[in-house]
Parts: C-alpha cells; sequence; structure tokens
C-alpha cells in the first residue's frame, strides 16, 4: 500500500471538481487533515456519516481515491510544475493573511521569489503608450530596489510591468488559468522566460477549464502578495480596480500614477487619488512609503490554523441582494447578470467580495450558490 503525506493527499483534494476551498476547510475541521489519507477509497456513506452533504460526499467518495490521488501527482509533476500547499514553509506569509489563502499553489519556476518583498503592478489591458512606458520603468526600478514585481501576465500594463521587472531582477506572474494553459496565448513566451528567473504561479490545478470567474480570484492572490498596489491606467471599473480594492480590504498600500484627466484609462487612477491613494510619480515615492515595511515583515507560522472570516461583516444593498438571489437558487455568471442588470465588471466585485467572506462560493460549471443554503 502506498504512503502519502497529508500535503499530497490536499494536493489532491484540490484537484477533484466541484471540491472548492470551503469543503477542504470542512475536511480539516470534520476530520483533520493530517489524517486525510485514512480517508482514501472511502464511500458516499462514510462522508456523510461526518457531516457532509450527500451531493459533495459523492464527490469526495469518487475523487479521493488512491487511484486518482497517484494519477493527479504523477501528471503534475510530469507537466514540470510544482506546487507548495499552506502547510508548507515556502508559502508566502503575506498571502497567508488574507481571506481564503489558496490551499494549494501550483507554479513553474524559482519558489525563492516569495521570499522577496513584493510589490503589484496593475492596470488596463488596452493601456496608451505613456501607461505602457510608465510600466516598464516602475517593473525595472522596483527590481533593481529588490522587490519581486507582481502582476498577472495580462496584455497591455501586466505585460509592461513584467518585461521591466525581467531586466533588471524578479517578477512573479499570477494566472487566472492553470500553469500550462497560459492566457492570453500570445503571452507563452513571456512566461517562459519569467519562469526562467522568476516564478509563474496558478491556484488551478492543472485541468481546470478556464473561465472568467477565475479572473477575479486571481487578483485576490495579487493583491494578497504584495506590500502595496501600484495602478498605472485603469478605466473606472475592471481588474485592476478589484486588485486595488483588495489591497485596501488588506490594509495594504495603493498607489496610483496620475494621467490626463481628458483619459478615460486614467479615470481608475484619479478615483482612487481622490479617495485616498498615494499619487506617485516615480518608483523613489514608492518606496518611501514602504521601507519601513520591509523590516517588519509577517512571520510565517506553520502551525497556525486556518480561520473562517466572519459570516457577520456587513454587506452592501447590492450584494444583499446578489446573495438573496443566490439563497434562493444556485445561478451561473450569466443568470445573474440577467437578474441583476448589473455592469459585468461590478457584479464580478461582488460575487468576490461574497466569497472572500464566506457567504458564497462557485460550484463546478461556473455555478454560484451560497454557502449556507
Amino acid at each position: 500500500m502506498s504512503t502519502w503525506n497529508v500535503k499530497q493527499c490536499l494536493v489532491g483534494l484540490h484537484h477533484i471538481r466541484g471540491i472548492g476551498w470551503h469543503t477542504i476547510q470542512l475536511c480539516s475541521s470534520l476530520i483533520g487533515l493530517e489524517s486525510m489519507q485514512d480517508w482514501l477509497d472511502r464511500s458516499a456513506a462514510d462522508w456523510q456519516s461526518v457531516g457532509f452533504k450527500p451531493t459533495v460526499a459523492g464527490r469526495l467518495a469518487q475523487g479521493f481515491t488512491a487511484e486518482r490521488l497517484n494519477f493527479f501527482l504523477e501528471t503534475t509533476y510530469n507537466s514540470g510544475v510544482e506546487w507548495i500547499t499552506l502547510m508548507d514553509d515556502e508559502y508566502p506569509a503575506y498571502l497567508k493573511e488574507t481571506p481564503e489563502p489558496p490551499w494549494v499553489l501550483y507554479g513553474m519556476g524559482s519558489w525563492k521569489v516569495l521570499e522577496q518583498p513584493c510589490m503589484a503592478i496593475v492596470g488596463t489591458r488596452h493601456c496608451t503608450a505613456y501607461g505602457r512606458k510608465v510600466a516598464h520603468r516602475f517593473g525595472k526600478e522596483l527590481a533593481e530596489e529588490g522587490m519581486a514585481v507582481v502582476s498577472g501576465l495580462a496584455r497591455g500594463i501586466d505585460a509592461a510591468a513584467h518585461e521591466g521587472a525581467l531586466t533588471s531582477g524578479s517578477t512573479i506572474a499570477v494566472l487566472g488559468s492553470p500553469c500550462q494553459n497560459v492566457y492570453p496565448p500570445e503571452h507563452h513566451q513571456l512566461a517562459h522566460k519569467i519562469a526562467q528567473s522568476g516564478l509563474v504561479i496558478s491556484e488551478s490545478p492543472l485541468g481546470t477549464a478556464s473561465h472568467p470567474g477565475l479572473f477575479p480570484r486571481r487578483n485576490r492572490i495579487i493583491a494578497g502578495l504584495s506590500l502595496g498596489t501600484v495602478v498605472v491606467e485603469s478605466a473606472d471599473r475592471g481588474g485592476a480596480m478589484i486588485t486595488a480594492g483588495l489591497a485596501l480590504e488588506l490594509s495594504r498600500e495603493v498607489f496610483a500614477v496620475p494621467g490626463p484627466i481628458s483619459s478615460p484609462k486614467s479615470d481608475g487612477t484619479l478615483r482612487l487619488i481622490r479617495e485616498g491613494a498615494i499619487a506617485v510619480g516615480s518608483v523613489e515615492h514608492v518606496m518611501k512609503e514602504i521601507r519601513g515595511q520591509l523590516t517588519t515583515r509577517p512571520r510565517t507560522d506553520n502551525n497556525e490554523t486556518v480561520m473562517n472570516h466572519s459570516e457577520t461583516v456587513p454587506l452592501s444593498e447590492q450584494e444583499q441582494s446578489v446573495l438573496h438571489l443566490l439563497e434562493a437558487d444556485d445561478m451561473t455568471f450569466d443568470e445573474l447578470l440577467m437578474k441583476t442588470e448589473l455592469p459585468f465588471a461590478q457584479l464580478h466585485h461582488i460575487l468576490l467580495s461574497l466569497q472572500l467572506h464566506n457567504r458564497i462560493q462557485e460550484r463546478p460549471g461556473g455555478v454560484y450558490g451560497s454557502i449556507w443554503t
């Protein structure tokens, strides 16, 4: 009989289709992750007997088997992708502070880059020449300062920041897709270059089908890894603004590069400045704000318990409206768009916020539902 350690079992759980963050948390609280090997090849009835709902018990019985665990581990290893878990020393301490820190991170490159202080640079995919130049310069100069530049490998600002950092230091690309399925496709070569001297990471196991809901969740990792987030160019809504909002919720610094008041690409950065973000025109401005934090980084404690965030966090009126819909019935993103008539980006932000506050979860097929029903 093969023996698997707790971290390998955690990877096995993480690969099961339809098993999300909260189910793994339930495994931790109802069974204990240290005992998970004893639950390989158990029946659905066994899983139900300790408190799992029938549907979830069926998925665990079908997916958490010795045969499938061995297949997942071999497939991931043979693909050249490595992983770290929430229980590993290498797991970044700043990310552990966030709501729902990823149980598993998959990566290509050097995990040692995570030991560096990190700074995120984000912005619009449809950037101006000015925005691209600024992102490249900030990426280069932050890397020269010893910072690992974190971004999402998207077109526009993200790519420019990565490229700038590569000229003088390290960068971390956080994907919304599995590591072996780089998106956008034209950034395969850029991802390869990053993996040679930095790190490409994803929360998504190999074989995960890409869908829009993965990308806002990717943003929480970008914000969570970083001491602060620099927004170079952004419309009033979009992924960069979601990342900035998450950084603020984590009490991390948010910096905004001013742009022309006549440009729609400056609407987001100008709003951030009005709302209290620090306006910066150089990396020197950024470093002045965060130097004091470079010697007070949080301690990683492998024995700390993963805590659920409070269910009683006050919700906005729109968040409550979306939550009430999902308490009545599970819905896809498109169905919620039709029901709520909210803008695409705003609904994404609401769904991500509700997930981070442990009120809803994303289920197989891109279906959202309340955790408590």
